[in-house]
């Protein structure tokens, strides 16, 4: 763990405050930078945490139906049925990974109780907010973005903060922003984060707090805050984060030149605008099984995050042709802040090498 780390954490111990604090408020202070988050952020305990708050936060009605990408983590379909919602699948794009607009717009069109979209930005890739905004508008559907991968990335050459839509993030131990466990929900209004930082703490409102009454619960809530030993960490990782965002963002780029030419098939950004923030490079190989064995023979780490929704028990049954052939072909090459550009060069000559 970093020095700052370590500082940070003495400093908490040492208050005798670990909870919900002072020292949460200062990180979702700092997360409020239309450079980093932006708009109103809520710290909570983890991103799955802030999906479901994201929902109940928005006023999706119980009993509805919630459309979800079939390629993401299962946190992303899971919260929709905690909400006591029902899941429908939505197809993806093949050269993004993200939501299909065509597909959003058929379920639209066939399914008279979508109440809610969640859109998830794949490895950073910035789904099309604007247009998906768009037709959500038409059909009255609420937008809730996920934007577990997406810290550091651009839509249309401008901050993802600069989104309408409630805004769900990760600080799991793998995304740029670690704290281990942790995340936020940021929201376009005060009213709505005031909400949610009542609703993540069971719903406790001190604000008419007296000597005879402690606190009021005017809506019950969830045991979701953040503490501040993990906001301490999270304020010690942002010093750093642009740094490590930079050097992602020069791995991608190293990756996509010498991948070009390539039989490997890149998944990227379609607007030249967009901005991934980095989280993975997903490349399309055939023959992944065999592929993936070479590469491990070479020394080479690679990963598969996601299966298709439609393989667990959430009672979807649409079909996603196209998530479905994208997770058989799917994999993601090794992004972290301590790999150097030669590594990469070698780890693409002995991709091409197996595609070959």
């Amino acid at each position: 763990m970093e020095r700052s780390s370590m500082e940070r954490l003495r400093q908490v111990l040492e208050s005798g405050w670990i909870g919900l604090g002072p020292v949460t408020e200062q990180f979702e202070q700092e997360l409020s930078r239309p450079d980093l988050i932006g708009k109103y952020p809520v710290a909570l305990n983890s991103g799955t945490a802030a999906l479901h708050l994201a929902l109940v936060v928005a006023d999706v009605p119980q009993g509805s139906t919630v459309m979800v990408p079939a390629n993401t983590f299962i946190s992303t379909a899971s919260v929709a049925l905690q909400h006591h919602c029902r899941v429908i699948l939505a197809d993806i794009e093949r050269t993004t990974g993200n939501i299909d607009l065509n597909s959003v717009r058929d379920i639209l069109a066939t399914e008279p109780d979508v109440s809610a979209v969640i859109a998830v930005h794949y490895s950073g890739i910035p789904c099309d907010i604007e247009a998906l905004s768009d037709i959500a508008n038409r059909h009255g559907v609420t937008v809730i973005e996920d934007c577990a991968h997406a810290i550091g990335s651009q839509w249309r050459g401008r901050p993802m903060s600069e989104s309408p839509n409630i805004q769900a993030y990760s600080f799991h131990a793998t995304k740029a922003l670690a704290i281990g466990e942790g995340g936020c929900a940021t929201f376009p209004d005060a009213v709505s984060a005031e909400r949610a930082k009542r609703l993540r703490r069971l719903g406790i409102d001190t604000r008419a707090r007296t000597w005879g009454n402690p606190y009021d619960i005017p809506e019950i809530g969830f045991k979701y805050n953040m503490g501040d030993i993990a906001a301490a960490v999270g304020l010690a990782q942002i010093e750093g984060l642009r740094d490590k965002l930079d050097k992602r963002r020069s791995i991608m780029c190293r990756y996509r030149e010498r991948l070009a030419d390539s039989p490997v098939e890149l998944v990227r950004e379609t607007d030249p605008t967009d901005r991934s923030g980095g989280f993975a490079m997903p490349v399309l190989v055939r023959n992944r099984e065999r592929v993936r064995k070479e590469l491990d023979a070479a020394g080479i780490e690679s990963e598969i995050y996601f299966k298709p929704l439609g393989t667990f028990p959430l009672g979807a049954t649409r079909p996603t042709p196209v998530a479905d052939r994208f997770a058989q072909d799917v994999i993601c090459l090794p992004v972290h802040p301590l790999i150097d550009l030669d590594e990469i060069d070698y780890i693409c000559d002995r991709l091409i090498e197996c595609m070959a």
